[in-house]
Formats: C-alpha cells, structure tokens, sequence
C-alpha cells in the first residue's frame, strides 16, 4: 500500500469519526435546543399564570383557565400542569385521564431538572417546567415528540450531509498536500540516502562503488565502440605521515584541497573517485595514452604548490599508476589491480607517475608479500640491529658505531634497508621501527659497558620521524629508561630529509639538541640547500657521501669536492665523517685532508652486537699497542 493511499485512508477514517462525534453531538445541541425553548416559553407562560390565575381558587374558574392558556399558547395535543409541592393540582388538555401515569413519570426528576423527554401510555412527550412566583407551585408543559423526531431525523441529515462533505473534501485536500509534502522529503531523503551511498562524505566524491558502475559502463561503451579509455590509481606520498603527526583534521582538510586540485586539473567527462584514505581513482573515456601522459602530467603539475592549512606549509605530492583498456586488460578487476602495481612502481621510482607493464607484476607480487611480512617483522620486533664501527683519523680508535637495521626474511632471506626502509616509510610504520633500533642500541651499548666498553652511538633518523612532535619525547623517555648519556648518542640526517619543511624540522632538532644528542648531516653533498640548513641547524657534523669517496681516487673533480666538504665542515666547527672507505689508499688520501673520522669497510663490514664486543677489544687494545 503506497504512503499516498495509507494518509488518504487514515484521514478519511478521522473524518468518519469526526462525524459520528458530531452527529451525536448535533442530537444532543437540537433535542436540548427544544426543551430550553419549551422552558422559555413556559417563563412567558408563568407571568400569565401568576397574573391571572388565584392559587389555590376555585377549581372549575382555574380548569377552564388552564385550558384557554393551552389552547392560546400550545397545540392541542400538549397538556399543562399546575403542581404543588410536586403534587399535580390542575391540569389542562386531552389527556387528563392519564394524571396517574403523569405524575408518577414526573416524580422521577428533581427539582434541578427544566426540561426533558419522557415516554407515557407509548407516547414520547418533550416535558419543561418553570417554577411559579409561589416557590410551592410549579407550572409544567408537556408536548408530543413525534413530530419533532421527524424534523430533528431531517436537520441532523442535512447538517450531517453537508459537513460530513465539507470534512471529506478538507480531508482529500489535507491528505494529497501532506502525502505530497512527506512523499518529496523521503524522495529527498532517499536521493540523500543513495548520494551518501555512492559518494564519499568527506570529499563528496563518487567513492569505490560508483567508480565500479561507472569503470563497468565505459568498459560495455567501450567495446561497442571500439575505443580507448584510461584509469589512474593514485595516493598521496606521506599522508600517514602528516596525518599521524599534524593530526586527522589536518589530514581530511589535506585530502578535501587535493580533491579540488584533482577536479581542476581533468575534463568534464572524467571521472574522480576516492576509494579510501589517501587512495584515489580517475577514469578518463575516450582517452589514449598520449591524452592519458597529459593529463597525468597536469595533475602532478597542479600538486607542486604547498598545501597551506591552518597557517601549516606541507608539500603533498602523489604517485599515479596508470593503464589502459584495451592494452593492459579487457576486464574491471585487471585493470584495477594492474593501476594498482603500476602505482607502487611509481611510488618506488618516486617517478610522479608509472605506466603498467607486465615486468612489474613480478616485483609487484614480492613487494606486496613483503610489505605484508614487514608489518608482522615490525610488530613482532623482529629487525635485528648490526653496528659499523666509526673510527677517528687521529686517535686511531673506535669512538663510535652506527646502528643499522636488518631484516632476515624467513624465506627470501636477507632484505636490504635500501628495500625495505621506503616501504617502511611508505607504510608508516617508519617511527615505530626508528624507536625499536634505538631502544635496541641503547641495550646493546649497555651490554659493552659491562665490558668496559664506552663507545658513542649514531642512529639514522627518517624525514618521517622529524614530522612527529612526539618524537623528541619519545627519545627522552628510552634515554631515561636506560640511564644512557645523550651526549653519546648522534642523529644521521639526510640532507633530503631536511628539505621537505626546513621550519618544522629544525623546531624538532632543536629540541632533540635541547636534550643532549648531537647532529649529523648524512649523504652530505647530495642536496641543493645545504649552506642554508647548516644557518638554520645545530648540525655537530657533516658526513661526506661515500659515492665522492669512492671514486675521489680516480676523478680530481670527487676528490676537489672532498677537500672542500672538509674545510667546510672545519670553517664552521663541525666535525667531518668519511664513509665508504673500502681501502688504504683512499684511507691516506683522506688523512693528508685532514678529515676527522672514517668508516667503511677497510676497517670493517656491520656486525652484529654480539661480535662488536670483541671487536671493541682487539681493535682499541692494537691501537694502544701501537
């Protein structure tokens, strides 16, 4: 039953009702109606009476005048009584055979009652009585009801047909206006409903569903037509990141303005969707692959800007893989999954974008097993920690170690940090894994310290790390946890950590310097801010890139910038590092340079903490004997 029929049927059965309660109402209101009249009548009648007629007098004189009074005032069938003390005295009319049965039907009202009806020898009568100025002495009046039957049956009709009319055509009115005022709001509320279903509620982009209904429509329009069409699968590079740090506000008012770039940067007919978190989807009909570049192209070209958010500068870039139909795939499912990998070769390449091809699937499948093993490895604390020893150039002893993380995969065994430290990172897990080395170093430095062994511990800090507000706190706290010495320890920074927001990370090295620990600027010479950020930075030391040491032998233009890093570094009190010092030449080099500290494999390949206790001894009890 529509809602239409069930409001109409509810409003006729009120009305139903409305008029039955009014039927009898209106009964009531005529039958009260007849006696008041007859009460008022009998108020005239009474000043008559009391004016003419001597209480008590002479029966016969007061008979006939009862009946002139009756005869002058009523119809022939009404009969008039004159009682005392509720008892009947005189009467006049055709009827006075019956003053027995009157009386006794009279005697049933009190004196309260005026007017009402009463039925004798199977006659119903209107009966109204009005006290005389004799308070002893009542006049009553009573008068047949067959006829009025008839005219109240007539007038309730007629009053019954013309406002029953009246509330049923009211009520059709009401009824199809309200129906039509409820039925417009559930369509609205549906439409919402069914927008809500198939949209996003954060961006107000089409979401996962739509995208499926959409990509399944264009793939059928497609095939009829024989024509191309291309979908991009993106994510935003760090967005775990900055939403983990700067808080999930920030991070949907992020992802609101990288939807409104989107929608800038794609035709009409194209299509947006956001499948979830930071993941998004463009499905772009009639579209080939040189179309596809351009599009691709205005889209990274539209992320370069900073996104500026409460008075917060962050960059946001994204990584976008892309295929096409028919080249890659001739289903939803493929083309989906096949945008997928090509996402994450882009996102490995840090291409800005990646173009399917089958040679992906491979590493596809491998980096996808190992992220899922990775997140078990982190969870389940299982990245072992080894220590490169750092040895200083004039003491010729080991004054430091560098803590690197490893991974033994249960199957493919050794991963490289070079692997699994972006899909760390990637995965915003990165934190979590920096404070597990850190906590691990610090133990270990304390097992060497039962051997009397002191050395200082330098530790590799992701960009990641340095967005967290929270971090220095939580370094404060596994250094207090320990009893360690801050001063001991060293933070490695990339210089392309730094150049992501120079502001922020300085606030959150300041606070790390604030503590104790001390800083130094890895890969030094790879960047294009460097001057700027050691103004800005409370930088103790710069660590050459071991690919200028490597070749600094066999290329002048290596070495010159070697000597440079060096004097650097000592023009601005900062300790110089050499690392990737893999023999005796390059060792002598650096020596006559004046470089501070080397590392490498000259000297030794990272060990694991159990093996670095020994090495400890033996290299610093040769150095003394030296």
């Amino acid at each position: 039953m529509s809602l239409r029929t069930q409001i109409l049927l509810s409003i006729l059965g009120i009305t139903f009702f409305a008029q039955s309660v009014f039927g009898f109402l209106a009964y009531r209101q005529i039958t009260e109606s007849r006696g008041d009249q007859l009460t008022i009548f009998l108020q005239y009648l009474s000043r008559e009476v009391a004016e003419r007629l001597t209480l008590p007098g002479d029966r016969y004189v007061t008979d006939i005048y009862l009946e002139e009074l009756r005869q002058r005032f009523s119809t022939p069938e009404s009969i008039l009584i004159v009682q005392k003390n509720n008892k009947i005295e005189y009467i006049a009319g055709n009827n006075q055979n019956h003053i027995a049965e009157i009386s006794d039907q009279m005697e049933a009202y009190t004196d309260s009652d005026k007017h009402g009806l009463i039925k004798m020898n199977g006659i119903e009568y209107y009966w109204a009585v009005s006290r005389l100025p004799d308070n002893n002495y009542q006049l009553i009046m009573l008068e047949p009801a067959g006829n009025e039957e008839a005219t109240i049956a007539s007038t309730l009709r007629l009053r019954l047909i013309i406002f029953g009319a009246i509330i049923l055509w009211a009520a059709v009115w009401i009824s199809l206006l309200l129906s039509s005022k409820i039925s417009r709001q559930l369509d609205e509320k549906n439409e919402q409903l069914k927008h809500l279903a198939l949209h996003d509620n954060l961006t107000g982009l089409p979401n996962r569903t739509l995208l499926s209904d959409r990509l399944g429509q264009t793939l059928l329009q497609s095939q009829r037509n024989n024509q191309p069409f291309a979908l991009f699968l993106m994510d935003l590079d760090r967005f775990k990141e900055v939403n983990d740090t700067l808080g999930h506000q920030f991070g949907d008012e992020l992802l609101k303005r990288f939807s409104s770039r989107l929608q800038k940067s794609i035709r009409n007919e194209d299509s947006i969707a956001r499948l979830g978190g930071d993941e998004f989807a463009i499905l772009l009909p009639q579209t080939n692959l040189e179309g596809a570049k351009t599009c691709v192209e205005r889209i990274l070209h539209s992320m370069e800007d900073p996104f500026c958010i409460n008075d917060i500068s962050t960059e946001s870039k994204a990584s976008v893989g892309i295929v096409l139909y028919p080249d890659h795939g001739d289903n939803t499912d493929i083309l989906m999954q096949y945008a997928d990998i090509a996402m994450y070769q882009a996102k490995k390449l840090q291409s800005g974008y990646a173009i399917y091809s089958p040679e992906q699937n491979t590493h596809s499948i491998r980096r996808l097993r190992l992220m899922n093993d990775l997140r078990d490895a982190v969870d389940q604390n299982k990245i072992s920690v080894s220590y490169q020893p750092i040895i200083s150039n004039s003491q010729h002893k080991i004054i430091s170690v560098e803590a690197l993380a490893r991974w033994q995969h249960h199957e493919l065994g050794n991963i490289t940090p070079d692997e699994f430290i972006p899909m760390a990172e990637q995965m915003g897990i990165i934190r979590t894994l920096t404070l597990q080395v850190f906590e691990q170093a610090l133990k270990d430095c304390q097992h060497w310290a039962q051997q009397n062994h002191h050395p200082g511990i330098n530790i590799n800090i992701s960009t990641y790390c340095l967005q967290d507000l929270s971090f220095p706190e939580k370094i404060t706290s596994i250094i207090k946890n320990y009893n360690f010495d801050a001063s001991l320890i060293e933070l490695e920074i990339t210089e392309s950590a730094l150049m992501h927001d120079l502001n922020r990370v300085s606030r959150i090295l300041e606070q790390l310097n604030t503590i104790g620990l001390k800083l130094a600027i890895d890969d030094f010479g790879t960047g294009f801010s460097s001057l700027n950020y050691l103004k800005k930075l409370p930088v103790d030391t710069l660590k050459i890139d071991k690919t200028f040491i490597l070749d600094m032998c066999s290329k002048p233009s290596d070495k010159a910038i070697v000597k440079t890093i060096i004097e650097l570094g000592h023009n601005l009190n900062c300790k110089v590092i050499a690392e990737g010092v893999e023999n005796s030449t390059t060792l002598n080099k650096l020596a006559l340079l004046n470089v501070d500290i080397m590392q490498g494999f000259f000297y030794s390949k990272p060990l694991p903490a159990s093996g670095l206790g020994s090495f400890l001894a033996e290299y610093n009890n040769q150095g003394t004997s030296d």
